[in-house]
């Protein structure tokens, strides 16, 4: 058996919380340690629960590695255990690190300047526009954005990432051979090719509802900060935010219309001493010192100017017509006096150029 199989047992271990797992390969330098201690010796590990030890000493993990070991070669999945040069460096600082992470996909070292952006599954059709705005021009920057692949503003975090053609990773609460929810298994494939999908999971894990607070601390770990973007007052978003303090992570939020119950969240938190954001600049000048060492591709001045002179006199015209504000498509159509059919042509190209996007109900607005 290789060490990283030792991890994985460790990792497979039914019934004890991953920070009790650590203080144990710390405590005896080795997983493998692990198992060969005694009883007795398990049990004298400062504040480890007695049963705890049972539970490590009754675990017939052998064949347990075999059988996950089957079908990670199965399913196309990678394994990184905290002892390889892969692991995620800011991950690794927690107090409760993964022992083991299921990858598809690849994670580079580039991840290191990493920005998490999460928000409510239930949430408002500016909040979905605000996510995949921003993610767009983080990973215009340089930046890998990280969420959680949950409905609403996480997967619009990703979309707006894999729209500028950016790194994404996604953390899930259930196996990697388990899409949750099922409608985003297109946006898991995607994002598998263009980063990472990630779990400490074991395969075949149901997305069990009591999973997702855990996985969420990987989320931040994962970050240099966490931008929340909407959040009630009771959600797991405000986990998220929750962990993210206690690793020592950059919280920011947006701040939303004062009726909304989705802005709740992100109110409090502002009142609490999270940094007010308005845009992807106020996230890179508090993070500055982090990002010391990053070459961004943001667009320069001339980079803007060279974009807008490369649109048809068309396209220049209908761009002129849309604001910064949501506008329904008919009334583009009759602002612009051009077909129907024309004007939806010269919107998807313009969608195309990243010039303005679209969210749904045929909205659409300018991007910055």
């Amino acid at each position: 058996m290789e060490e990283r199989d030792y991890w994985l047992a460790l990792s497979l271990i039914p019934g004890v919380r991953t920070a009790d797992l650590y203080r144990l390969a710390e405590h005896f330098e080795s997983p493998k340690e692990v198992f060969l201690a005694p009883l007795e010796e398990l049990g004298q590990v400062e504040d480890l629960n007695p049963k705890i030890a049972a539970k490590v000493k009754e675990f017939d993990w052998e064949p347990a590695v075999k059988k996950e070991l089957a079908q990670i070669e199965q399913q196309g999945v990678s394994i990184i255990t905290l002892d390889d040069a892969e692991y995620p460096e800011h991950l690794k600082s927690i107090f409760d690190p993964p022992l083991a992470l299921y990858v598809k996909g690849d994670i580079r070292p580039q991840d290191y300047y990493s920005i998490a952006i999460v928000g409510s599954r239930r949430n408002t059709s500016y909040g979905r526009m605000l996510a995949e705005e921003l993610a767009f021009k983080l990973a215009e920057c340089g930046l890998t954005v990280v969420s959680g692949m949950a409905r609403g503003i996480d997967s619009a975090a990703h979309r707006g990432a894999l729209k500028y053609g950016g790194r994404t990773l996604a953390v899930l609460g259930c196996g990697l051979d388990v899409t949750y929810p099922p409608e985003n298994y297109e946006l898991m494939q995607r994002i598998s090719a263009s980063g990472a999908v990630i779990s400490e999971f074991p395969l075949s894990t149901p997305p069990h509802a009591y999973n997702f607070p855990i996985r969420n601390r990987i989320i931040s770990g994962l970050s240099l900060g966490v931008v929340v973007v909407e959040a009630a007052l009771r959600s797991g978003t405000m986990i998220t935010v929750g962990c993210a303090l206690e690793q020592g992570r950059e919280v920011f939020a947006f701040p939303g219309q004062v009726t909304s119950k989705y802005s709740r969240g992100t109110h409090a938190m502002i009142k609490q001493g999270a940094k007010l954001i308005e845009n992807t600049a106020d996230i890179l000048e508090e993070l500055k010192p982090q990002l010391a060492g990053l070459a961004t591709k943001a667009d320069t001045t001339e980079g803007k100017k060279a974009a807008l002179t490369a649109l048809t006199a068309e396209e220049s015209a209908v761009l002129e017509l849309l604001p910064y504000d949501l506008v329904h498509v008919d009334e583009l159509i009759i602002n612009s006096a051009l077909p129907a059919n024309k004007i939806l042509g010269v919107l998807m190209t313009l969608e195309m150029k990243g010039c303005i996007m679209q969210v749904p109900g045929k909205m659409f607005c300018r991007r910055e």
